[in-house]
């Protein structure tokens, strides 16, 4: 390769850092998603993630699992609450 551009006579280098560049852009795009993200804490897995579109993948369910009562009825109104246990003593 280096005769082939030794004889084109090139204008530009072709340095160290564009070979480690080219380099490492080749091995990224063979690798599997699971290969690249392999290593990376989930912090950084979700680095530049919109939480409410991570949030939108799992149902209410799943992620409301593992929370206290207190940390599930957090920000909603006692009004709300109140009416939904109401209905709930009438229906059951």
């Amino acid at each position: 390769m280096h005769l082939i551009y030794q004889r084109e006579n090139l204008e530009m280098a072709y340095t160290m850092e564009d070979f480690l560049r080219e380099t490492h852009e080749l091995v990224l795009a063979n690798m599997t998603p699971e290969e690249r993200l392999k290593g990376l804490d989930p912090e950084e897995r979700l680095k530049g993630l919109d939480p409410d579109e991570i949030l939108q993948r799992y149902d209410p369910e799943e992620r409301l699992k593992g929370l206290e009562p207190e940390e599930r009825l957090k920000g909603l109104d006692p009004a709300t609450i109140e009416a939904w246990l109401a209905k709930q003593r009438r229906d059951h």
